[in-house]
């Protein structure tokens, strides 16, 4: 067993494989970017987009963070620690699209939790009564918080900025295009 570890050793020396490994700058696919912060750890990046597909977009940092939105919905996070592995983001973007009026719709998001085992929280959700013309709110409930995103529109009803809950660890995250 020792000439097999010792082997492995001398293979990593050998190919360079030690050590940390820096995350390939991100290739960016238009010059927009998204202003990003978590109120709760005190954090603030701007991403770029570097994949589009179907209604997703994945925006990412330099070293690597990445969120994924459909239709200016966050569906996904990686590389933030208590990630968002997926969520429904189906009712919402109706919603979002005026196709829900006052009904509920489901919410399920996926987490992984300290064992590495599949988390999953199901949320109620419907559109809350605002006077803003520009701004939606959404409260979506569970068996044991209730938690209300909050999403701007531009006049071709794209979410320009929002407000939303990640899960119970990061709690919000806001964000706003920007122009680069």
């Amino acid at each position: 067993m020792l000439l097999v570890v010792g082997g492995c050793s001398n293979a990593i020396d050998t190919l360079g494989l030690g050590g940390n490994v820096a995350a390939p700058e991100p290739q960016l696919i238009s010059p927009e970017r998204l202003r990003v912060s978590l109120p709760s750890r005190d954090a603030q990046a701007v991403l770029g987009p570097v994949s589009r597909n179907g209604g997703v977009t994945v925006w990412q940092t330099l070293d690597g963070i990445s969120l994924s939105f459909r239709d200016g919905v966050l569906i996904e996070t990686r590389g933030l620690g208590d990630d968002l592995m997926s969520s429904d983001a189906a009712g919402t973007v109706a919603m979002l699209r005026g196709r829900m009026g006052g009904d509920y719709y489901p919410q399920i998001r996926t987490y992984l939790d300290g064992e590495q085992r599949t988390a999953i929280r199901s949320f109620m959700c419907r559109r809350a009564a605002t006077d803003d013309s520009v701004r939606i709110d959404e409260t979506c409930v569970s068996t044991n918080e209730t938690v209300t995103n909050s999403y701007w529109l531009n006049s071709a009803g794209s979410v320009i900025r929002s407000r939303q809950w990640v899960g119970p660890d990061i709690e919000y995250m806001e964000t706003e295009h920007v122009l680069h």
